[in-house]
């Protein structure tokens, strides 16, 4: 599988890391705030409010949440149903997609024999984890969590499963 309960403590190690480098950077705001408030300097006081308050939602948005949300998103894919197709990888996604908090390179799998159009299924690829270029055009077990790709397994011509995992 291509998540391990390693991934999900390195994602909690960085969220921590994060919110603490967040709270360490509005700190001296925060202290210049009660400084100001203790010493009567409205003017001060409400500069330090606003400059500790924009600092906390400026680093928040950049670095805390995009690791919680791939934290929900690991925590999901991990615990949920999954389901195992056979096909072709036909080609993957130059663009990123960016999906539920998340950036994902698309993968298209083709489930039909003769390759026809019509057999072509769209999975979501983890940006983070190394991109599969190895599997395109051969015949491979892709194991998903809705449409996003947690396994993918090469497959011999006799259909049986070979040991190079993604």
């Amino acid at each position: 599988m291509m998540y391990t309960q390693s991934d999900i403590e390195q994602n909690r190690k960085k969220t921590g890391r994060e919110l603490r480098l967040m709270l360490l950077v509005a700190l001296p705001f925060a202290a210049l705030a009660v400084a100001a408030f203790c010493m009567r300097v409205e003017l001060l006081c409400m500069a330090a409010v606003v400059l500790c308050g924009g600092v906390i939602i400026l680093l928040w948005d950049l670095f805390v949440s995009p690791c919680r949300r791939y934290g929900r998103y690991l925590s999901e894919v991990t615990s949920g149903l999954t389901r195992r197709t056979a096909g072709t990888v036909v080609r993957l996604g130059e663009d990123r997609v960016f999906r539920d908090g998340v950036w994902f390179n698309e993968l298209i799998l083709n489930i039909y024999e003769d390759l026809s159009e019509e057999g072509e299924q769209r999975y979501l690829y983890d940006c983070a984890k190394e991109r599969p270029e190895a599997f395109i055009g051969k015949d491979v077990a892709l194991t998903s969590h809705g449409n996003y790709v947690l396994d993918l397994e090469l497959l011999h011509a006799d259909g049986a499963e070979e040991e190079d995992h993604a």
